[in-house]
């Protein structure tokens, strides 16, 4: 199958990259994917969503299933959007480094592989690359300002993991391995 991206995922990408270029970041990075996945779950979606292009019904239930999806993984991790964007656009701000090219901002090696993983895991489901599975692959990979800014907020990092697999695997449902009902098997 080839890997295609889902309206939605790019949707995410370019709150990223606006993200990126507010904070006057030379790249979009993974907290800049984040901090996109965080505004998307805050915005008034059928507002955004032209109504002059032709599928507009479609893309708008895809970006309203896949936001609920993200929605749904930072509500069973406590994680408050909207707070955690705050504290970890103010982090950023901290870092600030002039654009060297206004009009050309790409993704970093970092975001790049965090693409990659995401990629890898919708071949698992034999699915278009999707937020849940850019947001999966994002909490997979190390990134200090992340990990400070969840810390900070005291949402634990390893709970906002397993709920983002839940949702990438199992669509939110509990599995029998991950809710201890499987059966137990003796040799």
């Amino acid at each position: 199958m080839k890997i295609q991206y889902s309206d939605s995922l790019v949707f995410v990408w370019r709150i990223a990259e606006i993200e990126a270029r507010h904070l006057k970041s030379p790249a979009i990075e993974p907290p800049h994917l984040f901090l996109g996945l965080c505004k998307a779950v805050d915005l008034d979606l059928p507002e955004l969503v032209s109504e002059d292009i032709p599928n507009r019904h479609e893309v708008l239930e895809e970006l309203l299933h896949q936001v609920r999806r993200i929605r749904n993984v930072f509500r069973a991790a406590r994680l408050d959007a909207k707070t955690f964007r705050r504290r970890l656009r103010q982090s950023a701000a901290d870092r600030l480094v002039a654009l060297s090219n206004p009009d050309q901002i790409h993704r970093s090696k970092a975001a790049k592989k965090v693409f990659a993983d995401a990629e890898r895991l919708a071949t698992l489901e034999d699915s278009n690359v999707m937020p849940v599975h850019l947001l999966y692959a994002v909490l997979l990979a190390q990134d200090d300002q992340l990990d400070g800014t969840l810390e900070e907020l005291g949402v634990s990092r390893k709970d906002l993991q397993g709920a983002a697999k839940r949702e990438v695997f199992f669509h939110g449902r509990p599995s029998a391995i991950t809710s201890g009902k499987g059966r137990s098997h003796r040799n």
